[in-house]
């Protein structure tokens, strides 16, 4: 009996003793760990009877291999181990005795514990991150999706969708799906992504000019999800990226096929590339698989640019058959087809091309700027004719058509937007038989446009309003032949003002018209140019006239100043404060937001705002008067007599302070000069910039009761030359100018427009030091910052 208890004691106290001891224990550390890096693992083995002699093994989990732990020689027994994992999951580490000699490890043997091996930071990166695109059109953009992780990663994620957000709401969806294999790390992917025209025209109409692109990407496990965007910037075509939009490849005749006999010599290729924005592009043009030039030319924004295939080496015209001919551009990336075309070389050996005899217009010819006639000599064989337009001999043509007769009429939209008053351009005309070969070929000749000043067949007269009738007016449309456009009351030189059309030459109707005693003026519309043009290098005006100590003492704070110029971008940051009232009097059209209108407006007044620049009186309050149009996508825009009459009667009823009228033209014009008589006797001061047009110095600058002002550069000089800016009354920076642009845009201009924009402001800032805009203004005498210390009594100049 006494010996079962004893029995009975050992076997609890064997029992008591494994629940104390815990034999083995495994701890991991970190846990959770980051793939590829690595965890310290903790073993504790606890032998309960005596000495051991025992060897521990571990399985790592993540292979069915088991690796020595270490050796245990006394109690307790501490081992550590080190391992890292290369793939994601949830791992069980295991240690149990090996061989074991002398006292066994209580259990638990073995001993296990879990580990979580997560992914990690793994960095997405998308090029580019931001992109500017034109707001007229859709946009295809070649997007890279990077992704690099600080550990040996090895995954598929997958993104269902693309997402295009404006203000945290997903305005459109991309429904292609992307796929990236991650290696080691590392991964890539990349997609082009179409961005409707109607996601930018939502935009816009929100009034808003970014929008963003996103995409999520996750694995099948949702333990990795990350998310990579590109902003996109709506701007305009000149300030959007450097951009490939089309391509079109063509030969002399205009045509993407050419016949032509063996040996024939000058036959070129040419290409049209509408792009945006500005940069280098690089390329080459290859014929029947080989290169046969290089281009690396830098092309700044013009919409469209022409290149042809060099002189030498030329097209190979030696060998009979189909030739294909290719121009590959290599930078920037291009994500619309690259066209090809042929010319066809027949066994006939050349033929010289029988000369073309031009007849009109005669060579050097000065022509009015309005559509002309071209003719020249029909010759036989000759099925189809094409006349070609430079602006060089030797450079390619700015305009081609096509004509089987042997004349050609400019179409007034073609003048318009292709030839420009005041320059010299040349013509040729190249006959093409049936079978599309050219047979003859005429010389090269110049002509010129004369730089007019007046819109063809187009005569303003004005009447008292006591003298004006409808009987009236119908009486001068029977008598002289006339239509009558429109007509309107100019209240501040009480007087009613009729614009009539004829075919005839206009001087002589207006001698025929100039009879009537009830009209008291009669004349041409006149044209009139704003004065600037791109520059782009740093600012100085503000150090030169000392702004800035200025706005310590004046702002223009309640000053009125009127811009009759292009439209005002009114919603632009630095200007969407001082714009106050705004018109449109360009008939026809609905007010617009143009570049000069807004670079003058910024040099006047932008605000102190902290986003963009500040003007010259950034408190004044302008009044947007647009009685400019843009000229297309350049920077230059055109007024007409009637419109800047009709802007400036609204200027002086509105009781403005300072008219700018950064404009001008070579013809004095007897109704904007009554204007500005009537608005300088109302107490308003008037700029405008001085340029010498046909070796006349522009009006309304030389007018005598018009402040005109000239230019000066960053070294002081005279601009834009010296024989014109000594015509003017006052000097102001002209060159690289730093000023505002549409859609919360800046830029760099030059030209006496700004010139003028800076003593408008100045003039803003003395109004509000004398409290009235009718005192004689002191004697420039070359030096600005001087003339400002005496304009306003106060200490600038260094």
């Amino acid at each position: 009996m006494k010996k079962l208890l004893n029995l009975i004691l050992i076997i609890l106290f064997i029992i008591l003793s494994f629940s104390i001891s815990h034999a083995i224990t495994v701890t991991a550390t970190p846990n959770p760990a980051i793939l590829g890096q690595n965890v310290t693992i903790n073993i504790n083995a606890t032998f309960p009877f005596g000495t051991p002699s025992c060897w521990l093994e571990i399985n790592y989990g993540d292979t069915g291999t088991w690796f020595d732990a270490g050796f245990c020689s006394s109690s307790p027994c501490n081992l550590t181990s080190n391992h890292s994992y290369n793939s994601l999951g949830t791992y069980t580490i295991t240690v149990r005795d090996k061989s074991c000699t002398g006292s066994l490890p209580g259990p638990p043997d073995p001993a296990t514990t879990l580990i979580t091996i997560q992914p990690g930071p793994i960095n997405l990166s998308v090029n580019p991150s931001s992109i500017k695109i034109s707001g007229g059109q859709s946009k295809n953009v070649n997007l890279s999706y990077q992704f690099n992780a600080n550990n040996l990663l090895n995954t598929t994620l997958s993104s269902s969708k693309g997402r295009f957000i404006l203000n945290s709401e997903v305005i459109e969806t991309n429904s292609k799906s992307l796929t990236v294999n991650i290696k080691k790390g590392y991964g890539t992917v990349s997609e082009i992504v179409n961005v409707p025209i109607k996601v930018i025209e939502r935009v816009l109409r929100q009034k808003q000019n970014n929008f963003i692109y996103t995409r999520n990407f996750a694995d099948s496990g949702s333990n990795i999800s990350l998310n990579g965007s590109t902003t996109f910037h709506i701007t305009t075509d000149a300030t959007a990226d450097f951009d490939i939009n089309r391509i079109e490849l063509y030969f002399e005749n205009r045509r993407a096929e050419i016949t032509i006999p063996k040996n024939y010599k000058g036959l070129k290729a040419f290409v049209d590339i509408k792009f945006t924005g500005s940069g280098l592009l690089k390329g080459y043009w290859e014929v029947d698989g080989r290169i046969l030039s290089y281009v690396n030319q830098h092309i700044t924004y013009g919409k469209t640019v022409t290149l042809q295939t060099p002189e030498i080496p030329p097209l190979p015209t030696f060998e009979p058959g189909t030739h294909t001919v290719k121009f590959v551009i290599t930078s920037p990336s291009v994500d619309i087809p690259l066209p090809t075309m042929l010319y066809f070389v027949t066994t006939q050996e050349v033929r010289a091309p029988v000369k073309i005899e031009l007849i009109s217009p005669q060579k050097s010819s000065e022509l009015d700027y309005v559509s002309q006639k071209f003719t020249w000599e029909r010759l036989d064989g000759t099925m189809i004719y094409l006349i070609q337009f430079f602006e060089n001999k030797d450079s390619n043509p700015i305009f081609s058509a096509y004509t089987k007769d042997a004349f050609y009429n400019i179409p007034d939209f073609v003048l318009m937007k292709i030839f420009q008053p005041g320059k010299t351009y040349f013509w040729k005309v190249i006959g093409f038989d049936d079978s599309n070969n050219q047979v003859g070929e005429s010389n090269i000749w110049d002509f010129s446009f004369i730089k007019t000043v007046f819109v063809p067949g187009q005569i303003i007269i004005g009447i008292s309003r006591n003298d004006f009738s409808e009987n009236f007016i119908e009486e001068i449309k029977r008598k002289y032949g006339v239509e009558v456009l429109e007509f309107f009351s100019l209240e501040s030189l009480n007087s009613v003002m009729v614009l009539l059309r004829t075919d005839r030459n206009i001087f002589d109707k207006i001698s025929e018209i100039k009879s009537e005693s009830k009209i008291i003026l009669v004349q041409p519309n006149y044209i009139f140019q704003t004065l600037s043009e791109p520059f782009r290098k740093m600012q100085y005006a503000f150090d030169l006239m000392k702004i800035e100590k200025l706005h310590t003492f004046f702002k223009g704070r309640g000053v009125k100043v009127a811009v009759v110029d292009t439209g005002i971008d009114y919603d632009h940051k630095d200007l969407k404060d001082r714009v106050v009232y705004r018109e449109n009097f360009v008939k026809g059209d609905s007010y617009k937001k143009e570049i000069h209108g807004t670079a003058v407006a910024g040099v006047i007044g932008a605000s102190i705002n902290e986003f963009g620049i500040s003007g010259v009186a950034p408190e004044t309050n302008i009044y947007s008067l647009r009685a400019c149009e843009q000229m297309g996508d350049r920077y230059t825009g055109r007024c007409q007599s009637l419109s800047i009459a009709r802007a400036m009667d609204e200027a002086i009823k509105k009781n403005v302070n300072v008219i700018n009228m950064s404009f001008g033209t070579s013809f004095y014009d007897s109704l904007i000069a009554s204007l500005i008589e009537k608005a300088c006797e109302s107490g308003i001061y008037i700029t405008a910039p001085v340029s010498k047009i046909r070796d006349k110095i522009s009006f309304p600058a030389s007018h005598p009761r018009v402040l005109s002002v000239g230019g000066i550069d960053e070294k002081g000089k005279l601009y834009p030359s010296d024989e014109v800016a000594e015509k003017a009354k006052f000097l102001a920076p002209a060159e690289n100018i730093f000023t505002t642009f549409p859609n919360n845009k800046h830029n760099f201009l030059s030209g006496t427009s700004l010139s003028s924009a800076y003593i408008s402001g100045l003039l803003a800032l003395y109004v509000e030091k004398s409290k009235n805009s009718n005192h004689n203004l002191p004697q420039f005498k070359g030096d600005i910052c001087k003339w400002e210390e005496e304009l306003f009594g106060i200490s600038l100049c260094d």
